[in-house]
């Protein structure tokens, strides 16, 4: 019985000691111009399915991995300050996501982010913007929600459309970013 209650508070403290550094990326990230706060759906959704927090640390760590397979990924890897992503299921009212979806797109107006995509259809909805200072990105953000799930993600940090079409091409993806 002992050793249970003792293994649970180790394990406890060692989620705890974990979550620390992604909190602390978190704060971190969140004075930078490519932060987007997607606000919090987990009161009516629960916890996300899905939760990305990628700091520099660890996508510096990704750089360096990738750097011999393909540099051009390393490169553009190691402009960025963090990934966040948070993916939620819905089984059934989509409404408080898709306010919520609403409320960060008058926040990105508002804060200078562009809008590259947007898809209006009854069931889905989809935005990517992407937030300009002079030729890179600071940051680009992609929304998604329809019936059965709401998907935000946040790169942020410095992109090259040119570099990032590269990369892209690098993966067989074929994505016109020519900002010309």
């Amino acid at each position: 019985m002992k050793r249970s209650i003792v293994t649970k508070i180790l394990t406890g403290l060692f989620c705890t000691l974990l979550a620390l550094p992604a909190m602390a990326q978190e704060d971190e990230l969140k004075d930078l111009p490519g932060y987007v706060d997607f606000g919090d759906l987990s009161t009516t959704y629960g916890e996300p399915k899905i939760t990305i927090n990628l700091g520099g640390t660890m996508l510096g760590f990704v750089g360096m991995m990738s750097s011999a397979e393909s540099p051009e990924t390393s490169e553009l890897i190691s402009k960025l300050k963090g990934i966040r992503v948070q993916i939620y299921s819905m089984d059934e009212d989509a409404s408080a996501a898709k306010n919520q979806f609403g409320e960060t797109r008058k926040g990105l107006k508002s804060s200078g982010w562009e809008p590259i995509v947007q898809i209006n259809e009854d069931d889905e909805q989809v935005l990517v913007y992407m937030k300009m200072e002079n030729d890179n990105m600071e940051g680009m953000t992609v929304m998604v929600v329809d019936d059965e799930e709401a998907v935000f993600v946040n790169i942020i940090g410095q992109l090259n459309p040119a570099e990032l079409g590269k990369v892209m091409e690098s993966f067989d993806v074929g994505v016109d970013l020519d900002m010309d």
